[in-house]
């Protein structure tokens, strides 16, 4: 492994675990491009308690380190794969890519869309990689419903889409993991940023850039948070209910409503809707397509979620399934993190760079701009900066 791409995993609290996990799968796969070099953390135990699982598949425990200046001073690695806070990724991804080092950023890129354009700024200057860590698009089944509506268009060019997802979880903010979530200042919102992160980013990959947004939502728990990271005891300002009305350019209109703090009846499901039939998604809808969808034809012919993959599947040449599914992986973890220590050895440009994070991210921030605004906004406007109500204080806190 001497010629091995030397890694850091920076962060190593709880999505770390399936980022290491990939790794795991890859390397168990036979792929020898990489090296785990450093763990870093503020808290040393965990970036010590890492160090021992990767030694554990590796063979060889990366060192361990409390801080990121001290990791970019060592020069032991020349990449970087963050899994911190969404209140940490702008500070974090611009000092590693300051000194030379380069990122994949957990998703979203950065906590608001200026933090998100420093972030892309600094990697431009330092002339080095910046990679947004989106696992969902990348498994098959989310690929295979990608080509079947935007591609092989088999239900028709696809004019709506119904999104619910109404049930009663609420969550449990006296979990360490748990306390900077409930905040909008650690995490720039709620679950729309979060777990929607994911269904904004595959909604933009099939269907382009939304045209107008509008957006209601509210927080219906407003529980008390002890001891949250920095903050202190607050009360929880994040949203955990919305309903919002999307239209994209394409034409496609979205509707999409969510709460945890609907007790009773549950509401779940996403529906596509196209000129000739429709498509079901059978799994977690905040992570469209994630064990796939079925094909419901205007005849009532039903295409289960096993068709559209194998069609799918028959579809790429052999060349290009290894380009999607390196080495068999099929875990979304695995396929981007390959994908980003794959550019940072042959150059080939990475599937998410940090614009391609940021168009996604943009469909959030219009979700929280329009509810802040009470209004309808354009996506262009949040995009570019002219809309900022939502984020100007988070900027303020964070002297963005």
């Amino acid at each position: 492994m001497s010629n091995a791409t030397k890694l850091a995993l920076v962060g190593c609290g709880g999505i770390s675990a399936v980022h290491v996990r990939a790794y795991r799968d890859l390397h168990e796969r036979g792929c020898q491009d990489f090296e785990i070099a450093a763990c870093c953390d503020v808290a040393r135990d965990k970036a010590e308690e890492k160090a021992e699982e990767i030694a554990a598949f590796q063979g060889k425990k990366p060192e361990v380190f409390g801080s990121v200046g001290e990791l970019v001073q060592s020069a032991v690695v020349e990449a970087a794969d963050l899994c911190l806070p969404h209140a940490f990724h702008h500070s974090t991804a611009i000092e590693l890519l300051e000194g030379g080092v380069h990122v994949l950023l957990e998703k979203p890129l950065g906590i608001t869309i200026k933090a998100s354009r420093k972030i892309i700024a600094a990697a431009e200057k330092a002339g080095k990689i910046i990679a947004t860590a989106e696992n969902i698009r990348r498994m098959p089944g989310p690929r295979a419903c990608r080509w079947a509506l935007s591609e092989a268009k088999l239900i028709g060019e696809v004019f709506a889409v119904h999104l619910n997802h109404n049930q009663y979880g609420p969550f449990d903010y006296t979990h360490p993991g748990m306390k900077w979530r409930g905040v909008k200042l650690l995490t720039g919102g709620g679950m729309i940023m979060d777990s929607g992160a994911h269904l904004t980013d595959m909604m933009v990959y099939m269907f382009g850039e939304p045209d107008e947004v509008y957006c209601r939502m509210a927080t219906l728990d407003a529980s008390p948070i002890k001891d949250a990271p920095r903050v202190g005891d607050v009360t929880v300002d994040s949203e955990d209910t919305w309903q919002a009305i999307i239209s994209f350019k394409s034409g496609v209109q979205f509707n999409w409503t969510y709460s945890r703090t609907f007790p009773g009846a549950e509401l779940t499901g996403g529906h596509y809707f196209g000129a000739t039939g429709s498509m079901l998604d059978h799994g977690m809808v905040m992570h469209p397509f994630q064990t796939g969808g079925s094909l419901v034809e205007a005849d009532g012919t039903v295409r289960a979620p096993e068709w559209v993959e194998d069609k799918y599947m028959e579809s790429l040449s052999e060349e290009e399934k290894e380009n999607l599914f390196p080495y068999g992986a099929t875990d979304g973890f695995s396929i981007e993190v390959f994908d980003f220590i794959r550019a940072i050895r042959t150059g080939q440009p990475v599937e998410m760079d940090g614009e391609a994070g940021l168009l996604a991210k943009t469909m959030c921030m219009a979700c929280y701009e329009s509810a802040s605004a009470g209004s309808v906004v354009k996506y262009d406007d949040v995009l570019s900066g002219k809309i900022s109500a939502y984020q100007d204080p988070i900027d303020a806190y964070w002297d963005i």
